[in-house]
């Protein structure tokens, strides 16, 4: 059985492209997805604990870590210590993680506007919904 022919290797496959694809456009402004991720979730809930990000994103501590790292230093977001657990670190965005949001976003619907490019609407909504049940499948004992 060939690799792109199977479930795992189509999504494999796609994902490495359409995270090239914006890997490519967001190289303009110094941010990889990943980075971008992360500020995307801090767009929708501002002042995330550490912990809910690595959740989120499914990383580990890590590349948590890392990509914090990253974007304190470029000053997209800031990091405090939690003023309900001490051992916990409270991400929150500063004004330049904010504004970088309407540079960035055309970018992302872009890329997939690019990526899903002659496929009917119910089909994405479909290929969605499938999509979001094997994330719950796969992370359902996570949670």
């Amino acid at each position: 059985m060939k690799l792109e022919s199977n479930l795992g290797g189509l999504l494999g496959k796609s994902s490495r492209l359409l995270a090239n694809s914006l890997n490519h456009a967001l190289s303009d402004i110094n941010l990889t997805v990943e980075q971008w991720s992360l500020l995307a979730l801090l767009w929708i809930d501002d002042n995330q604990s550490q912990k809910s990000l690595q959740l989120s994103l499914l990383k580990d501590k890590a590349t948590i870590n890392s990509l914090i790292n990253y974007l304190l230093k470029a000053s997209f977001i800031v990091k405090k210590t939690s003023t309900v657990d001490k051992r916990s670190f409270i991400v929150s965005l500063t004004q330049k993680g904010k504004e970088i949001r309407s540079t960035s976003m055309p970018m992302a619907i872009k890329s997939i506007q690019t990526a899903t490019e002659g496929i009917e609407e119910e089909e994405l909504k479909t290929a969605l919904k499938v999509l979001d049940q094997i994330i719950n499948n796969l992370t359902k004992d996570k949670k």
